[in-house]
C-alpha cells in the first residue's frame, strides 16, 4: 500500500486540481484539495507521512470525477435514504455525485485558512424528491486545545450545509479516512465513554477479537480485512471531553506512533436527534460516533482503509430550508509510543489503552 508525504501530494497539483497548503511554524502543514472540498493530509513534521488515507489512484480518480480520494470529508445522513438504491432492502450503495466530489471551488485562502463552495443535490432514494442546496466549508489551522509538548498539526471546520426544503430529517456528517498497516500492524479506534457502555454493530455483530469494551471507554481493531462498522449512542458519550474519538498507529517502517484526534460539541445529544440507522438492526438504537473497517481481501489493494466519523448536528428549519451548521477539529500527533499514550490520558482520561498492535 502506498502511504504519501506532503511533498509526494503536492507533486500532483497539476494533475488533481488545485491544492492549498496551510502552515504553522514553518514545521506543520495541511493540504486541502478544492476537488472533493476536503482536508486531504494533516503533516505534523516535515518527511513524514499524514494519517489519513489518500487513494494511490488519487490522478485516476480525479480525472473521472469519482469521489474516492480520501481525506476527510463532508457527507450528509442518514445513508439508507440517500445512499442505497433500494433503501427498503439496503441493496445499490451509491455515492450521491452532488454530494461529493460535488464542484467545489476555493473562494479564498491564505497561509493558515481555506474557504470553499459548492452547490448540491442529493435525492431521497425513500420519496424519490431531489433537493438542492449549497455548502460552504471554512477549513482553518487551529493550536492545539491542550498543551502536549509534542509535534502536531490541527484544522477546524466550519461548515454551513442549507437544503432548499423545510423540515428535513436529517444530520450533518464528518468522515475521515484512515490508513493501516494492515494485519501485521493494524490501528485502535478510541472512543471515551460513560461507565459500562453499550457499542452497536451497524453493518453485522463485530467479533470480540476486533473490539474491547472496557469501564471508560471502547477500542476497535483497523486492519482493513473485514467490513465492520461500529457505532456509539448519545447515551455513552462522555460529553464532558470535547475529543469524541480518536486513531493510534504505529506509523508504518518506523518506531514512532501517529494519534488523530476528532474534537466536537455539535453532536447530537440524543437518539432523537440523529436519523442513521443500523443496517443490522434498523428498528434499534442508533449511534452517532462512528467507525468504519473496510474489507480488501477482494477489492483493490487501493481500497484498503478505515473510517473515523461524527454524526453532526441535526438541520434546522429556517426561513423554509434545512439549515446544518457544525463546528469540528482534527488533530494528529506524531511522537514515540510513550508520547502518544501521554496525549491520549489527556484529551481522553484512558490510561494504558488497550492496543490492537499486531495480528
Amino acid at each position: 500500500m502506498k502511504f504519501f508525504s506532503l511533498d509526494q501530494l503536492k507533486s500532483y497539483d497539476n494533475e488533481i486540481g488545485p491544492l492549498v497548503e496551510l502552515s504553522f511554524n514553518n514545521e506543520s502543514s495541511a493540504l486541502i484539495s478544492e476537488y472533493g472540498g476536503r482536508l486531504l493530509g494533516l503533516f505534523p513534521q516535515e518527511n513524514i507521512i499524514s494519517l489519513l488515507w489518500v487513494n494511490p489512484r488519487i490522478k485516476e480518480v480525479v480525472k473521472s470525477r469519482e469521489r474516492a480520494i480520501g481525506g476527510d470529508r463532508y457527507w450528509i445522513s442518514p445513508e439508507r435514504e440517500f445512499f442505497y438504491e433500494k433503501p427498503e432492502t439496503w441493496e445499490g450503495w451509491f455515492c450521491p455525485p452532488g454530494l461529493d466530489p460535488a464542484m467545489y471551488d476555493i473562494l479564498d485562502s491564505n497561509s493558515t485558512s481555506c474557504t470553499l463552495s459548492s452547490p448540491l443535490t442529493v435525492k431521497s432514494q425513500v420519496t424519490k424528491q431531489i433537493f438542492s442546496g449549497e455548502i460552504t466549508r471554512q477549513i482553518s489551522l487551529i493550536k492545539e486545545p491542550i498543551k502536549t509538548g509534542i509535534s502536531y498539526c490541527g484544522v477546524e471546520f466550519l461548515d454551513d450545509c442549507v437544503l432548499y426544503a423545510p423540515n428535513l430529517k436529517i444530520n450533518g456528517w464528518s468522515l475521515a479516512c484512515i490508513i493501516s498497516g494492515g494485519a501485521s500492524n493494524p490501528g485502535t479506534v478510541l472512543i471515551p465513554t460513560k461507565s459500562n457502555p453499550k457499542p452497536l454493530s451497524y453493518f453485522r455483530t463485530i467479533p470480540s477479537n476486533r473490539i474491547k469494551v472496557q469501564e471508560n471507554y471502547i477500542a476497535f481493531k483497523i486492519d482493513v480485512e473485514d467490513i465492520y462498522k461500529l457505532a456509539v449512542r448519545p447515551n455513552d458519550i462522555d460529553f464532558s471531553r470535547k475529543a469524541k474519538i480518536g486513531y493510534i498507529l504505529r506509523v508504518p517502517d518506523s518506531d514512532y506512533f501517529g494519534l488523530l484526534v476528532k474534537l466536537s460539541d455539535d453532536i447530537p445529544r440524543s437518539q432523537a436527534d440523529c436519523f442513521d440507522i443500523a443496517r443490522d438492526n434498523p428498528d434499534g438504537e442508533i449511534g452517532v460516533i462512528q467507525s468504519y473497517n473496510s474489507e480488501s481481501p477482494e477489492k483493490p489493494s487501493v481500497l484498503k482503509y478505515g473510517e473515523i466519523e461524527l454524526q453532526l448536528s441535526k438541520f434546522e428549519n429556517i426561513d423554509n430550508s434545512s439549515h446544518g451548521k457544525a463546528k469540528h477539529q482534527i488533530i494528529n500527533y506524531f511522537g514515540t509510543k510513550n508520547e502518544i499514550l501521554d496525549v491520549i490520558e489527556k484529551y481522553f482520561g484512558i490510561i494504558q489503552p488497550i492496543l490492537f498492535e499486531k495480528a
